[in-house]
């Protein structure tokens, strides 16, 4: 097809009007067998009080999976219901202690088997500088090993005071623990609060390639996937994830003001025009 100078211009000018709009133009074809998770933390209140109830709505909405940040019921009550409801377990948020403590892993591991989960996470650590990062690098590393063994990985989720400089060369604590970690610790990036601290998503993602197995897809600002006034570049961010991080699940987490599972539904309904 020919097109006029006229009809080009009015191609240019509707593509500037969409950007200019806020709304993201989907550019990178998106793998759609990479499936949208939610973190059970976005519907907290709800999932407590119901669990059974709040997992048939998370399976309604079109959520293929679900990650744990404690547990309502014992795993094996869990279980039966992610089977129910036709959910897959992507992994937890599990405190350090059940981690590093390697007595403590073996039952986190047992748990992690039943729930069917593959990704055991620290949701966050507060460390002594470089020294003390380096040290709990080191301590996931051997943790890793174990977790391996039985088909699972060890991670840590990034939190805002993760990108804080620790180190004379400029590095921050999310590096510090990354450089001095096993290759096979996940580095779960949190898009919302790498956005919210300022820190370069895309420069980090490329330092670890295959170490961003999974990762929280959540909008800058406290605001709803699919806002207009959201500040993640997430055509970038899929298509770093999926050709260089290695990314095998996204998860959705939520936990600003609107009602949580009003939110959880707003945002698949977001995650399908953007992602697929």
């Amino acid at each position: 097809m020919t097109l006029s100078r006229r009809n080009f211009m009015q191609m240019g000018l509707g593509a500037a009007a969409l950007l200019a709009s806020g709304i993201q133009v989907k550019a990178y074809d998106c793998d759609k067998s990479k499936p949208l998770c939610l973190q059970m933390y976005t519907v907290g209140g709800y999932f407590h009080r119901d669990p059974e109830g709040t997992m048939a709505k998370v399976a309604e909405m079109g959520y293929k999976g679900i990650d744990y940040a404690g547990y309502p019921r014992p795993v094996a009550e869990l279980r039966k219901l992610q089977d129910k409801y036709g959910l897959f377990c992507l992994g937890t948020h599990t405190g350090r202690g059940a981690i590093e403590n390697l007595d403590n892993l073996k039952r986190t591991i047992e748990d992690h088997l039943t729930l069917g989960a593959k990704y055991i996470i620290c949701p966050g650590m507060h460390n002594d500088g470089e020294a003390g990062w380096t040290e709990a690098a080191k301590k996931f590393s051997a943790a890793s090993a174990i977790a391996r063994e039985a088909g699972l990985y060890v991670g840590y989720h990034a939190h805002q005071h993760d990108f804080n400089v620790v180190t004379e060369d400029g590095r921050s604590s999310w590096e510090v623990f990354a450089d001095n970690s096993d290759k096979e610790v996940m580095m779960q990036i949190d898009m919302g609060h790498c956005v919210n601290k300022g820190a370069d998503y895309a420069k980090l993602i490329k330092k670890y390639p295959g170490r961003s197995k999974t990762v929280h897809v959540k909008e800058s600002d406290g605001l709803v996937l699919g806002d207009p006034k959201g500040r993640v570049d997430w055509q970038l961010t899929f298509e770093l994830l999926e050709t260089i991080g290695g990314v095998e699940a996204y998860t959705l987490e939520y936990e600003a003001g609107v009602d949580r599972l009003q939110a959880a539904k707003m945002s698949m309904e977001a995650w399908k025009r953007i992602h697929g």
